[in-house]
């Protein structure tokens, strides 16, 4: 009897100790059945409080948030007052993102481009210009993807661009949450002079690497950001599913990426509506097919209407083209990028995109060309385009 009694005050405990260990995750298991079935759903990645949705424009220089110009002449400007900062003017980048909100979007991207590839110092990183980005952001609830807007950098100048970045997120690792790193623009695994080429899979497994390094020491310093990462770019004879560096983050907080246009130079044969109709629908499906095979979230950080390239930058050279500069576009080009939104809304869950470009430097690349304001394409082929809100 004894020996019973001896048995049942052991089960009784390890009961209870079961029951201990059980409350003590139970607030951690909502979260991890979530994130299992988010990225376990059959070619869908539901977009929720685990994986947010963004949608937005970007192309706005971190120098704009203490730049206030006219549209007309680009002298300075006295109003409106900053609802940010008091006593302030308005920035350029201020107003921006006001529109960019009233328009129904949730995310600006800002841009700068590294030391090692910018001379020019209003398109530099600058700390104070990076807070009040932040400020903007925060201060209207939106998302802010810091987009260092680089291409050869993380590969021919690691070391330099890790330790750039190292900076910025010891700074503002803690600041707002509601901050995507976007560590290289658009990654060319080659060198400014063309040599040290990489193409195929040794493309890819060294962009992992790189992209690997940046994730260990971001999560080092203790930062828990959503990242975005990239595809090689640009053309490789890989399938682009392929073109995908595989990473790991303890966090589980990665954006797959990819840039996409309708370029005029490299579809004068197809320079119809309907054929960019058609190649927005395959970009569409090698964009489901890459988030069923990675099973990560897709953030597209850039996409628009220009068909513009260097060889081909003028309205006269560009067959249908409505529009000049940074913030042009053509009836084809656009018809592009309506479709491939249209798909992107009308994907189970949808599918987040940042439009480009909505900074005020659009009037002077190259100089002459039609200005866009101080909102770039938002006030061109932005107003044309049909979305769903991100509201």
């Amino acid at each position: 009897m004894k020996s019973l009694q001896s048995l049942c005050r052991t089960f009784e405990s390890v009961n209870l100790f079961v029951i201990l260990i059980i409350l003590a995750i139970l607030p951690n298991i909502n979260t991890a059945l979530q994130n299992f079935f988010t990225l376990n759903s059959y070619g869908t990645i539901l977009y929720n409080n685990a994986v947010p949705l963004l949608g937005g424009w970007g192309g706005i220089r971190l120098c704009e948030t203490v730049r206030m110009t006219n549209i007309e002449n680009n002298s300075r400007r006295y109003s409106p007052p900053s609802i940010v900062f008091p006593g302030e003017v308005a920035s350029n980048a201020e107003l921006t993102c006001l529109e960019i909100k009233k328009m129904g979007y949730n995310a600006v991207r800002f841009i700068w481009r590294p030391a090692t590839s910018e001379g020019d110092a209003s398109w530099k990183y600058n700390e104070n210009w990076m807070n009040r980005a932040i400020e903007i952001a925060k201060a209207l609830g939106m998302w802010i993807i810091v987009d260092c807007h680089g291409y050869h950098d993380a590969y021919q100048y690691e070391e330099e661009w890790l330790n750039e970045w190292r900076g910025v997120i010891f700074r503002f690792k803690d600041s707002y949450e509601k901050i995507v790193w976007e560590p290289i623009n658009e990654p060319l695994m080659y060198w400014k002079d063309g040599s040290h080429k990489l193409t195929g899979k040794d493309a890819v497994n060294e962009l992992a690497r790189i992209y690997q390094r940046w994730i260990d020491m971001c999560r080092g310093l203790g930062d828990a950001h959503w990242v975005v990462v990239s595809h090689i770019c640009w053309w490789d004879p890989l399938p682009y599913v392929e073109w995908f560096p595989v990473v790991s983050d303890p966090l589980n907080r990665i954006f797959l990426n990819g840039h996409f246009y309708y370029f005029y130079e490299y579809n004068m044969d197809r320079w119809t509506v309907e054929q960019a109709q058609r190649m927005a629908d395959r970009t569409f499906n090698n964009v489901v097919a890459v988030i069923d095979k990675y099973k990560r979230p897709f953030l597209c950080t850039e996409m628009g209407a220009t068909p513009f390239t260097a060889k081909y930058n003028t309205v006269e050279s560009v067959p249908t083209a409505q529009y000049g500069g940074a913030a042009g576009y053509s009836t084809v080009s656009f018809a592009y990028i309506q479709r491939l939104i249209t798909n992107f809304d009308n994907y189970p869950g949808r599918i987040g995109y940042i439009l480009w470009t909505a900074g005020d430097w659009a009037k002077s690349w190259p100089q002459g060309w039609h200005y866009g304001g101080l909102f770039g394409g938002m006030d061109v082929w932005g107003q044309l385009l049909e979305y769903k809100s991100f509201k």
